[in-house]
C-alpha cells in the first residue's frame, strides 16, 4: 500500500502528527557567547550536536517523516496512514531519544505535539497542526517537557484501549497539571541492543543517568539566582528523581540532592556586609 507523503511539487495538506521543539535559553547562550568572542565556538558546537542527533528523528530512508530546523527550533512531522498508530509510536519514541541526547549535552528542550492538517517541504511549513504544536510548546509546556495536546492524548487513549499494555504507554507520563508529556529518560532502555549482557547494560544505564544528573546540577547551580529559570531545572530534577525512584530505588546516589531543589531563608550574618 502506498503511504502518504509530502509532495514537493504539488503541495497538499495531509493529516499529520507534528512536534515543535525549542532549546531553552538559546537566545541567552547566543548573546553570552558573542559578547565573549565565542560565537563561532557555540555555532560549531550547536551545528555538530543537532546534525548528530537529528538522525534519531528519522532513522532510515523508508520513513515518511520530515524535519525543518531553525537553529534552536525544530519541527518534526509524520503524515498519518490509517489510524496513525505507527506514526504516533514512531514520533514519540524518536523525539524522546532526541530530547534525551541533547539533555546529556546540557541542552534541555521543551515542545508540543498535535495532530491535524499540515504540509512541509524545503521552503515552507504550513498548517493548523503546526500552530497547535507551537502553542503547546510556547504557552503550555513551560518546563523542559514535550507535551501532548488534547487531540494527541485522545488518539493515544484510543490506541491504549486496544491493548493490555502499549509500548509507548510507559514513555508517557501525566504531570501535576494534568498534561501528558514524553518521559524521555526511558530512552536508556534502548541501549540494551548495544550491550553484550545484562551486567554491561546495567552499567550503561547507570552511567547515562549519572551524566544526566551532572548536567542538571550544573544548570541548577548556574541559574540559582534567577528563580524563573532555576525553577525549570527544578522541575526536570524532580522528574529525574522520580525516574530513579521508579527504576533504580537502591541507587540513591543517582538522585539529585534536595538542598539543590529547595530555597530556604536564612538569618543575616556579618558576611552579608
Amino acid at each position: 500500500m502506498k503511504k502518504n507523503k509530502y509532495d514537493e511539487k504539488f503541495p497538499k495538506l495531509l493529516n499529520s502528527i507534528v512536534c515543535a521543539i525549542d532549546i531553552l535559553g538559546f537566545s541567552d547562550m547566543i548573546l553570552d557567547s558573542c559578547n565573549n568572542g565565542l560565537g563561532n565556538n557555540l555555532l560549531g558546537e550547536i551545528n555538530y550536536l543537532i546534525e548528530k542527533n537529528k538522525k534519531c528523528i528519522i532513522p532510515d530512508k523508508y520513513s515518511q517523516g520530515k524535519i525543518k530546523i531553525f537553529t534552536d527550533n525544530m519541527v518534526v512531522a509524520y503524515p498519518i496512514d490509517n489510524d496513525g498508530e505507527s506514526e504516533l509510536n514512531e514520533i514519540l519514541d524518536n523525539v524522546a531519544e532526541y530530547q534525551f541526547n541533547l539533555a546529556l549535552e546540557g541542552l534541555f528542550v521543551r515542545g508540543g505535539i498535535s495532530i491535524g492538517e499540515f504540509y512541509i517541504n524545503e521552503d515552507i511549513v504550513f498548517g493548523p497542526a503546526l500552530l497547535d504544536a507551537h502553542y503547546q510548546e510556547s504557552q503550555v509546556a513551560c518546563y523542559p517537557r514535550i507535551v501532548l495536546d488534547d487531540k494527541t492524548v485522545g488518539q493515544l487513549q484510543i490506541h491504549i484501549q486496544n491493548y493490555n499494555k502499549m509500548p509507548e504507554n510507559q514513555n508517557i507520563l501525566i504531570d501535576t497539571d494534568g498534561k501528558w508529556f514524553i518521559g524521555y529518560l526511558n530512552t536508556i532502555f534502548k541501549y540494551y541492543k548495544e550491550c553484550n549482557n545484562d551486567y554491561e547494560f546495567e552499567l550503561v544505564k547507570i552511567k547515562l543517568l549519572e551524566k544526566h544528573k551532572e548536567k542538571l546540577e550544573e544548570m541548577l547551580m548556574k541559574h540559582k539566582e534567577n528563580i524563573f529559570v532555576w525553577d525549570k531545572y527544578v522541575w526536570t530534577a524532580n522528574y529525574h528523581n522520580f525516574f530513579c525512584d521508579l527504576y533504580f530505588p537502591l541507587e540513591t546516589d543517582l538522585k539529585i540532592a534536595k538542598h539543590l531543589l529547595l530555597s530556604w531563608p536564612r538569618q543575616i550574618s556579618t558576611g552579608d556586609f
